[in-house]
């Protein structure tokens, strides 16, 4: 029987409490309130949007763009957020890096949470965001793949999480990772590598910092269960054995360390159109 693709998706990690505190703290950082024309690029399950709707006002005048490649989690973020009259929502299913195409109209504000790792063509899809903004505009985003995610206290955490993994892997079900299958591992930029990024297509910062999260069990769990995460560490392993590699093992290591949390650092910035 195939694997079913929601299964295996973000959707369960983003629904996690400190998660949405992350990502509520871009939310304040930039400042989201006034705002009236507000897209939500990588929207899911519309975890972010639902945040973004709690911090509008005057929210009838308010329209929030919903974007996603994914037509399960477009569905899935209508019947999420399908009764908040207080707002007009419109789902879009759509590339991110069609953004220019998908919606005509400049807005005030673009959020994009933990998703621009995974754009090859960062320039392009910036350029972008900054002609779908008005002048002043603001575009906010955070990533937690970027050099410096991994605080230097949690690396022995992972060295041991993937090590004890590859062990129940054999042990448990009798192979190993294909290194022919491995994917490409994307390049994680520097803080100051994003701000020339920024710079360089028209962009000004307004704010930059760093928020660091105790990332309890259940977001090893549910990151363990994630169809990119799998598929990044054990290229070639069939996801529900790899899942159950990965999760057996964190178990072990937060009863054995008797931890409660590994820290993870979240870059967060906000820009302006110049």
């Amino acid at each position: 029987m195939p694997e079913l693709e929601d299964d295996f998706g973000f959707t369960p990690f983003a629904n996690l409490e400190f998660y949405r505190e992350i990502n509520a703290k871009l939310l304040d950082l930039a400042g989201i309130s006034r705002q009236r024309r507000i897209i939500d690029l990588g929207c899911g399950s519309g975890g972010v949007t639902e945040l973004i709707l709690d911090r509008i006002q005057a929210a009838k005048d308010t329209c929030v763009y919903a974007i996603d490649h994914s037509t399960a989690s477009i569905r899935a973020a209508v019947a999420h957020l399908g009764d908040r009259g207080d707002a007009a929502v419109k789902f879009v299913q759509a590339e991110v890096q069609n953004l220019s195409q998908t919606i005509k109209e400049q807005v005030d504000t673009i959020v994009y949470c933990n998703s621009i790792h995974y754009v090859n063509e960062k320039a392009e899809l910036i350029r972008q965001i900054r002609d779908g903004l008005e002048p002043g505009g603001i575009f906010a985003f955070n990533t937690s793949f970027y050099d410096g995610g991994h605080p230097p206290e949690s690396e022995a955490f992972y060295r041991r999480w993937m090590l004890r993994s590859l062990r129940i892997l054999r042990k448990d079900h009798g192979i190993m990772p294909n290194k022919d299958a491995r994917v490409e591992s994307r390049v994680h930029l520097t803080p100051m590598d994003y701000e020339k990024l920024l710079y360089g297509q028209g962009l000004k910062i307004k704010k930059i910092k760093v928020d660091s999260a105790g990332v309890p069990i259940e977001g090893w769990l549910e990151i363990s269960a994630f169809r990119d995460w799998i598929e990044g560490v054990m290229p070639g392993v069939p996801l529900a054995t790899g899942r159950a590699a990965l999760q057996k093992a964190v178990r072990q290591i937060f009863e054995e360390q008797n931890i409660d949390s590994v820290p993870r650092n979240w870059l967060q910035i906000v820009a302006s159109r110049v």
